[in-house]
């Protein structure tokens, strides 16, 4: 009689024990069913985080090309010293624009050290310079190509066709070119440094 009765206790115990083990696989079961959510609650968020990648590298290139711009076109108001009290922009120009002296032609500014950003340049102008039909000994295409925003770091502010001003930006000592077209003018390469030291020529003269 003791004998069945510690038997049957042991399978009354057994059986508990088993099925305590389901109960707890089938509630671990659902909570990892739950957390991950329903196949189709499972590919939104997945669509939402490639979503919120997108959004991150978009925002990441705005961010980009603002800098871009403000490296290569942002003086910072420094035209009120190159151009307000040095008057730099009435050197370049020359008397003959209503400056003063001689002026500063392309292949004068290219023998200082500044480059000429092809990319700037219209078609047809790229094929005369090809052609050689272009004067780069005339100050007037100096000013010409600053007001199509293409003289490496120098910024150039005009009033009509007027040169008034000129400024200074962080790409005229940063930025090069690749040479492309002819010595001195190419494709921009921002962040290499400028080969020539424009500064040093510009003193010694």
């Amino acid at each position: 009689m003791l004998v069945r009765t510690l038997y049957l206790v042991i399978v009354l115990l057994t059986g508990a024990v088993v099925g305590l083990v389901v109960v707890n696989r089938g509630e671990a079961k659902d909570q990892k069913n739950n957390a991950q959510g329903p196949p189709a609650q499972s590919h939104s968020r997945k669509e939402k985080l490639r979503n919120f990648d997108a959004e991150i590298v978009e925002n990441a290139n705005e961010f980009l090309d603002e800098g871009r711009e403000t490296f290569r076109f942002d003086t910072f108001g420094d035209e009120a010293f190159w151009g307000g009290a040095l008057q730099l922009h009435q050197a370049i120009k020359g008397s003959a624009l209503g400056g003063v002296g001689p002026g500063i032609s392309p292949t004068t500014a290219l023998t200082l050290g500044l480059k000429v950003d092809v990319d700037a340049l219209p078609q047809p102008l790229i094929n005369k310079l090809k052609q050689g039909k272009v004067n780069l000994n005339d100050p007037a295409t100096t000013v010409a190509l600053l007001k199509l925003n293409a003289v490496v770091g120098l910024q150039g502010f005009f009033q009509g066709d007027n040169l008034n001003s000129v400024g200074i930006t962080c790409a005229v000592c940063h930025s090069t070119v690749d040479n492309s077209l002819t010595f001195g003018a190419g494709h921009r390469l921002d962040g290499w440094a400028n080969a020539i030291s424009m500064w040093e020529k510009i003193i010694a003269s």
